[in-house]
């Protein structure tokens, strides 16, 4: 007897692993799709290696890749180094669209962010900025020569008042360096490098919100307070379960009296001792108070090294050894 099978007409073969996850791999969009790269000194070459060797650049006989062009700070006062339509000259995020460039096309125009980013692709990262020194000179000279207010100042350079205190202090130890000669050429060619790899600050573009509040430590752990439905509880009274001012007087004190109003009051608060309270039955009260580790820690001193394998030894004058105490 012949047995016949029935074979299922047009048959689709799937392999399993190549869809598993619905995975693929991520190319970048700049790259042909199916584009196998030539073999490269009988390695074999993907564009991802491909693509990290143009990253790379050539090595030397150390082994150093010394023509990487992303080694070094730019010095123009941008922080845009990679964008892959650039080739060699790939310090801009943006630039006149081409009629090649048809992954770009449909590209929103970039915003004051865009422009503190130093890789095009990830939005996460942002640049800070910094103040050229024109603009630094003047400021300081407006608080410190001609005595106007911070919050003048901040409401002028859109800028906030911690930053103005900060740059004032910095010019402050500055002028005092220099008086006492600790600033070394070495230290100026750093700050020069640095100055010029950062984007400079405009208050037009990068002015900072003023009304901003700092978030208190103790606002960051949950508290969980039983209330009736019907009683009213708004931002003060949160303010009083958790101990604080309400925000109101926090945002008077930074803005007339700066930064260091809400050091004081936070100072006052950490040195304060106190006694616990005491219970039926002990015998001592003790007091705690917040000191620092530095100036307690002084009086242990160096543990015993008697018991370790590496001990050291020396010898006297009748060549006995005994264990040198560090």
């Amino acid at each position: 007897m012949l047995a016949l099978r029935a074979h299922p007409p047009q048959a689709q073969v799937v392999r399993v692993s190549q869809v598993r996850y619905n995975r693929v791999l991520a190319y970048p969009s700049y790259t042909t799709k199916g584009y196998i790269p030539p073999s490269r000194g009988g390695r074999k070459q993907t564009v991802f290696k491909k693509l990290m060797d143009e990253f790379l650049g050539d090595k030397n006989y150390k082994g150093q890749y010394y023509d990487n062009r992303f080694a070094f700070l730019n010095q123009n006062h941008s922080t845009n180094y990679i964008d892959a339509r650039f080739g060699e000259n790939k310090n801009k995020l943006f630039a006149e669209e081409s009629e090649e460039d048809e992954a770009y096309e449909e590209r929103p125009p970039p915003g004051p962010k865009d422009q503190l980013r130093p890789f095009s692709l990830n939005r996460f990262t942002v640049t800070n900025t910094m103040v050229s020194e024109d603009m630094k000179k003047q400021l300081v000279s407006e608080v410190l020569d001609e005595g106007k207010a911070l919050l003048e100042v901040a409401v002028k350079y859109k800028m906030k008042i911690q930053r103005i205190e900060a740059l004032v202090k910095l010019h402050e130890i500055e002028k005092q360096y220099q008086e006492e000669g600790k600033i070394t050429p070495t230290m100026e060619k750093f700050a020069d490098v640095m100055y010029k790899a950062f984007p400079l600050f405009d208050p037009e573009v990068h002015g900072e919100n003023l009304t901003e509040i700092p978030i208190p430590s103790e606002t960051l752990h949950s508290r969980f307070v039983t209330i009736a439905e019907s009683e009213p509880f708004g931002p003060v009274d949160a303010a009083k379960e958790f101990g604080l001012e309400p925000a109101a007087e926090t945002l008077r004190k930074i803005t007339e009296e700066g930064e260091h109003a809400l050091s004081k009051t936070n100072n006052a608060k950490v040195h304060k001792s106190f006694v616990a309270p005491m219970h039926e039955g002990d015998r001592v009260a003790y007091k705690f108070t917040d000191v620092k580790v530095g100036e307690i820690g002084y009086r242990y001193g160096k543990p015993y090294r008697d018991n370790r394998k590496d001990r050291k030894y020396a010898f006297d004058n009748a060549g006995k050894m005994y264990p040198v105490l560090e």
